[in-house]
């Protein structure tokens, strides 16, 4: 084998460890992006004033990150391939939703519309189960 295939290969080779690992992060970057789109929900839920206003930035941002990261998710080649954390990803997922459901009612039920300090701490409460399993995946 000559130097220059010898140099070819282990740049090949290099470029796939490199993309090996970014498909693994991806499990992280879709945890953390649905988090924070579900804090910023919360936020606009509790702090836009005009009903309207109010509704769409809610739905947009549900809506929006999670489609970006399920359209960045599903261009990837190849998803890395981990045990499911304890009691599966989407236990996770319900408890960020349960919490963020009761944040919503327990803040618009006792008028706390517009003030941060009770928005800003409960958004980011209801969104730890996600977090943690963001933090839990393993690294690449």
């Amino acid at each position: 084998m000559s130097p220059d295939r010898a140099r070819t290969d282990l740049d090949r080779a290099a470029a796939a460890s490199r993309r090996t690992r970014s498909y693994a992060r991806s499990g992280r970057v879709y945890s953390f992006v649905n988090a924070a789109g579900w804090a910023a929900s919360l936020l606009f839920l509790g702090l836009v004033d005009p009903l309207g206003w109010r509704i769409a930035l809610w739905l947009a941002a549900l809506v929006l990150p999670l489609v970006g990261v399920v359209w960045w998710y599903r261009r990837r080649t190849a998803t890395a391939s981990f045990p499911p954390p304890r009691g599966g990803p989407y236990i996770y997922g319900l408890g960020m939703a349960f919490l963020a459901g009761v944040t919503a009612v327990v803040g618009t039920a006792a008028g706390l519309h517009g003030v941060l300090w009770f928005w800003l701490p409960a958004a980011l409460v209801s969104v730890a189960p996600m977090i943690v399993l963001a933090l839990t995946q393993p690294r690449p």
